[in-house]
């Protein structure tokens, strides 16, 4: 990305733990792809360029709803800081004739009451004032993922320099560059999906002990493949950094995500219209749904 871009963003950075929220999750998994979007204002509405908000909402089943609303950095700021948190908003999301208004909790987040969370199917809107203009965005939930299933609970990783040769420890770098875990799941009207990799370790022992210890723990720990209208995908045995049990979680999308996601890859003369859903304003407002499974990986 170039520094020009860079220069106003909004930079969400999600805290993971073994109890994290899926919005925990969706926030980290989407720090990319949001600033991406963030970088770039070259559309059309009644708000100005540099006043439009920036939404981030994943409305997931079993969680409460949360919309966080931020301001954008001017373009010609120069820095790479967070945006700014905008606070004092009405803001409601409505469904089937409910209305639902969230209450602002801190850091330009504002949450539903615990009991009121997203259903199977059902169409939400959410919907706001801001500048005089009316911001809105409209998504639905998608199904939980159907019949997911791997064809391998474990997965055999040697350090590198610890030996390893065709029939020696660990089976050779020819087999681990061969192994992998097979996720699969029903897909008969082309969906599409994502597939997150996390160690839930407390204490992970890296494979590569050569690692930059400097580099923040939960990007090592953490990866992703790409958005896939398949059903299934393939978990690299060499994306794995850690030692121990990791959860791949598989993400039931909607379009819009998808969308965004194949715009942060690429090229920066593609950026100026970065694909959004919401009416006057940007970032994503969008529903989601997850299974989750296990594997783990072992020393030989």
């Amino acid at each position: 990305m170039k520094p020009a871009i860079t220069t106003r963003i909004n930079r969400h950075t999600g805290a993971l733990s073994g109890a994290a929220s899926l919005r925990t999750w969706l926030a980290a998994v989407c720090l990319g792809i949001l600033l991406m979007v963030t970088g770039c204002t070259e559309k059309t509405t009644a708000i100005a360029p540099d006043d439009q908000p920036v939404i981030e909402a994943y409305l997931a089943v079993g969680q409460p709803m949360m919309v966080r609303v931020t301001k954008q950095i001017p373009f010609s700021t120069d820095t790479t800081g967070q945006g700014k948190p905008v606070e004092g908003l009405s803001i409601s999301i409505s469904s089937g004739g409910s209305t639902y208004p969230l209450r602002y909790v801190g850091d330009g987040q504002y949450q539903s009451n615990p009991d009121v969370k997203p259903q199977v199917g059902k169409t939400y809107t959410m919907a706001f004032d801001y500048l005089g203009q009316r911001v809105s965005a409209t998504t639905q939930i998608p199904t939980k993922p159907v019949n997911y299933q791997q064809d391998v609970t474990e997965l055999i990783r040697t350090a590198p320099g610890a030996g390893g040769g065709p029939g020696g420890p660990g089976g050779g770098i020819l087999q681990q560059l061969q192994s992998a875990v097979r996720l699969t799941w029903q897909n008969p009207t082309a969906d599409y999906y994502f597939v997150v990799v996390d160690n839930i370790e407390a204490n992970p022992v890296l494979i590569n002990q050569n690692v930059n210890p400097n580099r923040p723990l939960a990007q090592n720990r953490r990866f992703r493949n790409q958005p896939t209208q398949s059903d299934f995908d393939d978990v690299q045995g060499l994306s794995f950094q850690y030692y121990g049990k990791h959860r791949m979680i598989l993400f039931h999308l909607n379009p819009d995500y998808a969308a965004l996601y194949k715009q942060s890859s690429t090229s920066t003369q593609n950026i100026a219209t970065p694909p959004t859903t919401v009416v006057n304003g940007l970032g994503i407002f969008t529903g989601v749904n997850t299974d989750t499974l296990y594997v783990n990986v072992k020393a030989q």
